[in-house]
């Protein structure tokens, strides 16, 4: 379901792009600068979106409980120890770093 949310992401916000630019031909010609900058700023949000959609994601690392241990150590607060381990891991899901955080808690 995720592959078929961004494909159909992808394909709206290239028609959207497509059908605000033929507009903005009509509004240049018509001299409606308002509608001509609200048309540049859709077009540069789904240019935006889309840069992001085809962005690939990283693959997180396997991390041991020592590795998870010496990133959050000096650091205090388990949430933040998360926060932490996902900025060093930029693959890392949530629910995988608190699960290492976790475990790297339990057995210091």
């Amino acid at each position: 379901m995720r592959t078929f949310s961004k494909i159909l992401t992808l394909i709206g916000s290239v028609i959207l792009i497509g059908c605000v630019g033929y507009l903005m031909v009509g509004w240049w010609d018509e001299k409606r600068w308002a509608w001509l900058a609200i048309g540049v700023i859709v077009i540069a949000v789904n240019l935006g979106v889309v840069v992001v959609r085809l962005k690939p994601t990283p693959k997180p690392r396997d991390w041991t409980v020592d590795e998870v241990r010496a990133v959050i150590e000096p650091i205090h607060g388990e949430l933040t120890q998360i926060r932490t381990l996902r900025r060093a891991d930029k693959g890392l899901t949530l629910a995988k770093a608190a699960e290492l955080v976790a475990q790297a808690r339990i057995t210091t």
